[in-house]
């Protein structure tokens, strides 16, 4: 099973970048002996049982409303803490940079952020989500290989606070201070490995409503663009169902199955997401039992989301192994989940 130190989840809890994006190597490059490994998970996965029916029947009652609280990080293995705030209008302009801080600017005060303050006081930015100005402007100063960015300084108590305002309207990108949707990486036969393929594609709802598609964004020399979307189409109307997701979008998503609607007199067309199967994914190396996935169906695409250690944690309970105690009590998590249904 693959574990985190605490001191880095506040990061993972940032950019959503857990096993999902870490990778180096394609499929194409992989040894035969591995590729024969992911096709034996990958059929392992087809076969219907009474217990993956239950541990699918279960978490789709959760529905996408609640999607957020199954990839959330909990920093205590026996309490369930208070769901945090994540999406914040900054009260005051702040200055940030790459990881380095060799390079900085400036974000405006009102600017819509996904990110935290970190225990050292620093902040941290998910600028994948940004709007698509301050995306624009950020990545032209720090690099367009920084999927997040940290204040220049640390803050001060009043600095914190500023940072720290809770965003109001619900949006296709928040609901309030809550982020809708976590980042969805495309399901692939790698998916099967804890650590996914290089340059595998992602879905996210930006600042200002664009429903963006990274895809293609590393080149062969594993150099990351996070301006180079493949698609970005913006978001007219939204419905936030317990079970799906709808989005009515100004043009066709290429790809995804958008289907042509009438919506106040207007041509949009709708996509929806939904909660689809629970699958396992392997120690890339040893082939141990590793990270526990949802598929997410955006349209008629398939991608996932990691499940995180409560949600982990009641996952294996419903398997009837105890490997998830080690994460997070499955009593708790169980009584958690289903609070949720």
């Amino acid at each position: 099973m693959l574990t985190f130190r605490k001191t880095s989840a506040v990061l993972l809890m940032l950019i959503g970048a857990t096993v999902g994006s870490l990778a180096v190597t394609n499929a194409s490059a992989m040894s035969k002996s591995k590729l024969a490994q992911l096709n034996n998970y990958a059929k392992l996965d087809k076969k219907t049982t009474k217990t993956t029916k239950k541990v699918d029947s279960e978490f789709d009652k959760v529905g996408m409303r609640n999607l957020t609280r199954l990839t959330r990080i909990n920093m205590s293995s026996s309490v369930v803490e208070d769901f945090q705030p994540d999406v914040f209008t900054i009260g005051q302009p702040l200055a940030i940079g790459n990881e380095n801080r060799t390079h900085g600017v400036t974000l405006g005060k009102h600017s819509v952020v996904v990110g935290n303050v970190s225990t050292w006081r620093v902040a941290n930015v998910d600028t994948t989500v940004l709007s698509k100005k301050n995306q624009k402007k950020v990545l032209k100063v720090i690099g367009n290989k920084w999927p997040y960015a940290v204040s220049m300084k640390k803050l001060t108590a009043s600095a914190q606070a500023a940072f720290l305002t809770e965003h109001k309207s619900k949006t296709a990108f928040a609901y309030g201070a809550y982020s809708n949707l976590p980042r969805l990486y495309r399901k692939n036969l790698q998916s099967y490995f804890d650590i996914d393929k290089a340059n595998n594609g992602f879905v996210t709802v930006t600042a200002d409503n664009y429903l963006n598609y990274y895809n293609n964004y590393t080149t062969k020399s594993g150099k990351v663009d996070y301006t180079n979307i493949a698609q970005s189409i913006k978001i007219k109307k939204f419905t936030r169902g317990k079970s799906t997701y709808t989005y009515y979008l100004a043009k066709p998503m290429t790809g995804f199955g958008t289907k042509k609607v009438k919506v106040a007199g207007k041509t949009l067309y709708k996509l929806t997401m939904s909660l689809g199967h629970v699958f396992q994914a392997y120690d890339n190396d040893n082939g141990d039992a590793g990270t526990f996935r949802i598929t997410v169906n955006v349209g008629n695409q398939k991608f996932y989301a990691n499940l995180q250690d409560i949600a982990e944690s009641y996952a294996y309970y419903l398997q009837g192994s105890p490997n998830g105690e080690s994460s997070f009590s499955e009593q708790k998590a169980k009584a958690y989940i289903q609070s949720l249904q």
